[in-house]
């Protein structure tokens, strides 16, 4: 079982159906119960803020809840969210001279938990394995 984390854009085009095809078969491969999908909560947020204020996402009309996103993604979705304990804590504190807060707390938590890759289009993560295509 393969682990990967999910950064927020990923997350809200999961929800639209909107991922290119090597990020999508990694969320069928989580649905599937094949591999894991982990997302720090400052990424579920993220997700949850896009698709809720957001009018479009990836070209697709949105209209929806903070509980139905959350539903989607986590409790009926593929997603596990990774609480950041003391070491994210310590290794995002050791990355955000290089790095917002955010993306910060996401590569701890890719590093932290030994994740296969980042789920993501960002080129902020360059220096990080990721995956999109």
């Amino acid at each position: 079982m393969t682990r990967y984390t999910a950064d927020g854009v990923a997350m809200a085009r999961y929800l639209v159906d909107r991922l290119p095809s090597a990020a999508d078969e990694l969320f069928e491969r989580a649905e599937q119960g094949i591999d894991v999908i982990e997302a720090p909560t400052v990424t579920v947020s993220e997700a949850i803020w896009t698709a809720v204020n957001k009018d479009e996402i990836a070209g697709v009309t949105v209209d929806t809840t903070p509980n139905a996103v959350l539903r989607g993604l986590v409790n009926d979705g593929p997603v596990q969210i990774a609480s950041a304990d003391e070491q994210d804590l310590a290794v995002a504190g050791s990355l955000i001279d290089h790095y917002t807060l955010h993306d910060a707390l996401l590569i701890a938590n890719h590093r932290v938990r030994g994740t296969e890759a980042i789920i993501t289009k960002d080129e902020a993560f360059a220096g990080e394995s990721t995956v999109w295509r």
